[in-house]
């Protein structure tokens, strides 16, 4: 039974904890504030991998859960590609393809739903999330080697060839690439309406 309000807890850790590190990177300087927000992310991030896996294990599936669980993964992304761009660390254009995908995504779940219908999850999406997550870890760390004196020059170092500007721009790609792919598997629901 316990194991059963696992996944619906972790689902809840996961929205408490983003608008808290938002809070953290936002409102404070100095490697001790982000560290602590970088490992805050860790553990929301991993909270992200066991609901889902306790949860097909122990073939728990709630109501609660189908509608959450989604919601709190784009309040925690997006929330982070937003903050990233007001730290000036993602290029805008990463963050609106971030955020008009999942609109996007969502309106089209939706409006399958509405319809009768159900959505064929793209093969990519899983290539989306894993970059997205490695952007955001890169961000992340990005803030903790300019806060600490020593590791300064390898931020620089990074910064100067654009390594970080690689892994964001492969992420914008990627989640525009997946977000299209959404429409394409599923564009028989569109050719039913016309």
């Amino acid at each position: 039974m316990f194991m059963h309000s696992v996944p619906n807890a972790l689902t809840i850790y996961r929205i408490v904890m983003s608008p808290v590190i938002i809070w953290l990177l936002l409102a404070f300087n100095g490697f001790t504030f982000h560290l602590i927000a970088l490992l805050l992310f860790l553990t929301a991030s991993l909270s992200d991998l066991f609901d889902g896996m306790i949860a097909r294990k122990y073939e728990v599936v709630s109501e609660f859960g189908k509608f959450m669980d989604p919601l709190a993964d784009k309040i925690l992304v997006n929330g982070m590609f937003i903050t990233l761009n007001v730290l000036e660390i993602v290029p805008i254009w990463v963050t609106g393809i971030v955020i008009l995908r999942d609109l996007a995504v969502t309106v089209l779940r939706w409006y399958m739903i509405n319809n009768g219908e159900s959505m064929e999850t793209s093969k990519f999406a899983k290539w989306k999330t894993t970059f997205q997550y490695i952007s955001m870890y890169v961000g992340l760390v990005y803030i903790l080697l300019n806060d600490w004196p020593a590791t300064q020059a390898l931020a620089h170092f990074i910064e100067e060839w654009s390594v970080s500007h690689i892994i964001f721009i492969s992420t914008g790609i990627i989640t525009a690439a997946t977000g299209f792919h959404y429409f394409w598997v599923n564009r028989d629901i569109f050719q039913k309406e016309a």
